[in-house]
């Protein structure tokens, strides 16, 4: 049997779950301290479920504190999950699940869960190693996250150091990398070989207000605990976008002023690393991308500020040279006025559905300063935008980060201006595809240029935004 004991929680971190009996030992963690983290205040149930590939292996329900709380033996489950529900008058108020845990024949195992308030923002209890604004972050495999970069303070200059943090305890503790030279919003590409990172462009300074772009890239791998300088792209870059065009093949664009070329990065097995090339076009006015994201069959969504710099460009290979094609869609949102903002702006969030299109979240007319109200799809059989059925609040810059497989997005920070003076200091949790409103996360404090992390068991860590403290947030969703 796993048997859970004294699950209370007076202290910012602690450590009260121990296994008996069986394979497991679950250790409760809270490294969050305020008047409301108390994750049992108000909870007469308690639910644990045993769950492997999103379905429920095994569930039981105790009430609480009176019942002693036990699940079946996990030993040859495979890889599973373990997550923890408190309830209070029937409706979920804490929440917390374990990393993906591979339980083999006669192994022991020990597994961390943050059980935590649902839906709230929660101060943690230790500060960062060093505030930072605009900077970047990778989920480690082994549930810790890397914050690299970014700009020091509310005023300071780039970074290039990088930070860890730890959600056995809660705490940050400089890195062991970092980056090659200070730098700020380098675009991030993820899903590539395993456990392959790479950072491409970004600000290296603000000057005027204007930021300095940068031509710089780097490779971070975590097997080998390594973050290494790489061949720079062709064209400096900030403010631009980089979309997945194949696990070994990224697209950057926009972000610049100058030729209208795209740097493509692709994977060259002959001496095994990571280079660049230009891809020209001819149909596509880069210089106003603002955002793009890859599609199904290797099509790539591109959002700018004009129907020039919005469209779909499709990659090919045919023969010996790679050929890239640009389709370009020139039809706005039915019934709306491009010069309002609806269709053509800088700064939107975007994100692919599971239909091949995709999804369109705030941004900013850069003509008229008009924040785009509504959201909407990029439909690719048509190539005109529709309104979408997920609304979110209006927003230019902020990051947005997938919680699951099935379209459900937490959203935050970011501004609503492009001058980045008018913060918004709000995660929102929806799901893009059903268009389900989750909950607006009101942040304990401002955060102008913070980024969000989703950890290896889902909870979401808003680091920095000009301080160095950091606040943690568990989503929960039926």
């Amino acid at each position: 049997m796993l048997l859970l004991a004294a699950l209370g929680c007076k202290d910012p971190v602690v450590t009260t779950i121990r296994g008996e009996d069986g394979a497991l030992t679950l250790r409760l963690v809270n490294p969050t301290s305020c008047s409301g983290c108390d994750p049992f205040d108000g909870v007469d149930t308690i639910q644990l479920d045993v769950v492997q590939n999103g379905a429920v292996l095994a569930t039981q329900r105790f009430a609480w504190p009176d019942a002693e709380l036990s699940l079946p033996d996990l030993e040859g489950f495979g890889v599973v999950r373990v997550r923890m529900r408190g309830e209070g008058g029937g409706e979920v108020v804490s929440y917390g699940q374990t990393p993906e845990i591979v339980m083999g024949p006669g192994e022991q195992r020990e597994a961390t869960l943050q059980f935590l308030p649902a839906n709230v923002a929660l101060p943690l209890t230790q500060s960062m190693v060093e505030g930072r604004r605009r900077h970047m972050s990778v989920s480690l495999r082994d549930g810790r996250a890397l914050l690299l970069g970014g700009f020091a303070g509310p005023q300071g200059s780039a970074l290039r150091s990088g930070e860890v943090y730890d959600p056995e305890d809660g705490s940050f503790a400089v890195a062991d990398v970092a980056l090659p030279s200070g730098l700020a919003d380098a675009a991030v590409g993820t899903a590539l070989r395993e456990g392959v990172v790479l950072f491409v462009g970004g600000a290296s300074a603000v000057e005027g207000g204007a930021d300095v772009p940068s031509a710089e890239a780097a490779i971070f791998a975590e097997e080998a605990g390594t973050l290494e300088s790489m061949e720079p792209m062709g064209v400096a870059r900030a403010g631009h976008c980089l979309a997945r065009v194949q696990s070994d093949k990224l697209l950057a664009l926009g972000g610049h002023v100058g030729t209208s070329s795209g740097d493509f990065a692709r994977w060259d097995s002959s001496v095994s690393t990571w280079v660049f090339g230009d891809v020209p076009f001819t149909d596509l006015d880069e210089t106003l991308v603002g955002g793009c994201a890859g599609l199904v069959d290797h099509r790539t969504f591109v959002q700018g500020s004009t129907p020039e710099s919005t469209g779909l460009w499709t990659y090919t290979a045919s023969g010996g040279p790679e050929e890239p094609l640009m389709e370009t869609a020139f039809l706005a949102t039915p019934g709306a006025d491009p010069g309002e903002g609806a269709a053509f702006v800088l700064g939107a969030a975007i994100v692919p559905l599971s239909s091949g299109d995709a999804w369109v979240g705030g941004g900013i007319d850069p003509r008229s300063g008009s924040l785009a109200a509504a959201a909407r799809e990029f439909r690719v059989d048509t190539q005109r935008f529709d309104p979408a059925d997920a609304q979110a609040l209006p927003r230019v810059f902020g990051p947005i980060r997938a919680l699951d497989g099935t379209g459900t997005v937490a959203w935050g920070c970011g501004w609503r201006d492009l001058a980045r003076t008018q913060e918004i200091s709000s995660v929102d949790l929806f799901n893009v595809e059903s268009g389900a409103s989750i909950a607006t996360v009101e942040l304990v404090e401002a955060r102008s240029g913070c980024e969000l992390t989703v950890l290896p068991d889902g909870a979401i860590l808003v680091s920095g935004g000009g301080s160095a403290s950091a606040e943690l947030v568990v989503p929960y969703w039926p």
